[in-house]
C-alpha cells in the first residue's frame, strides 16, 4: 500500500494537469472577453444591461486570477506564503463583495451563488481567517498591540513547509474550488440571459 505522501503527491500531480490545461483555456477566453466587454461598455446605455456587463466582468477576472493564484500555489508551493494571503484576499471578496452586486435580474443565480458559498460563510473560524488576512495581512500590513500579523502570516507558512504540510491541506486552497464552481455557474446564469457578452470566438465565460 502506498504512504499518504505519495498518494498526495499523485492527487497534486493531477490537480495541477488539470489546472494547467483549464487555464489555457481560460486565459484565452479572458483575453477576449474582457476587449469585448470593453468595447461593448463604450455603447450600451441601457443600465441593465451595463449592470449585467459589470457583474460579468467581476465573474471573469476573479475566475481568471483566482485560477492563476491557485496554479502558482500548487505548483510552486514554497513560496505558499505569497500566493495563499492573495487567494485568500480574493476569496473573500467573492464571498462578502459580489453576492450584493448580484441584481434581483439575477435572483435565482444569485441565491444558488450565495448557496453554493454557504459551507464557508457559515464556519465563523474560515471567515474570520479569511477577514483578518485580508484586513491585516494584504491591505494593511497590521502591527497592533505588538502583534505583527504580516511577520505571523509568514512564520506560520514557513512552519508549515518545514513540518512538511502540503498545500492541499490548506483551508483556503479547498475554499478556492468551491468558489470557482460557484463563479462558473454565476458565469452560466448571465451569458445565457446576455448571450452578446460573450464574443462569437469565446467558448466559455467562466473558465
Amino acid at each position: 500500500m502506498r504512504g499518504a505522501d505519495e498518494m498526495t503527491a499523485d492527487e497534486l500531480a493531477r490537480r495541477l494537469d488539470r489546472l494547467r490545461a483549464d487555464l489555457e483555456h481560460t486565459r484565452a477566453d479572458y483575453e477576449q472577453i474582457m476587449v469585448h466587454l470593453a468595447g461593448l461598455s463604450s455603447t450600451v446605455t441601457d443600465q441593465t444591461k451595463r449592470r449585467a456587463l459589470e457583474l460579468f466582468v467581476t465573474v471573469v477576472a476573479t475566475d481568471y486570477e483566482l485560477k492563476v493564484l491557485l496554479l502558482r500555489d500548487l505548483s510552486d508551493p514554497t513560496d505558499r506564503e505569497v500566493w495563499e494571503k492573495y487567494l485568500a484576499l480574493l476569496s473573500w471578496a467573492a464571498i462578502e463583495e459580489l453576492p450584493p452586486r448580484i441584481s434581483s435580474e439575477y435572483r435565482e443565480a444569485g441565491r444558488a451563488f450565495k448557496d453554493a458559498l454557504k459551507p464557508i460563510k457559515s464556519d465563523a473560524d474560515d471567515m474570520t481567517n479569511l477577514t483578518e488576512i485580508r484586513n491585516r495581512v494584504v491591505a494593511h500590513r497590521d502591527l497592533e498591540g505588538g502583534d505583527h500579523w504580516l511577520a505571523q502570516w509568514h512564520l506560520a507558512a514557513i512552519a508549515n513547509k518545514h513540518n512538511g504540510r502540503s498545500v492541499l491541506q490548506s483551508r483556503i486552497v479547498a475554499h478556492t474550488g468551491t468558489i470557482l464552481n460557484a463563479l462558473r455557474a454565476l458565469g452560466t446564469a448571465i451569458r445565457d440571459r446576455h448571450p452578446d457578452v460573450l464574443p462569437q470566438r469565446a467558448s466559455s465565460a467562466d473558465g
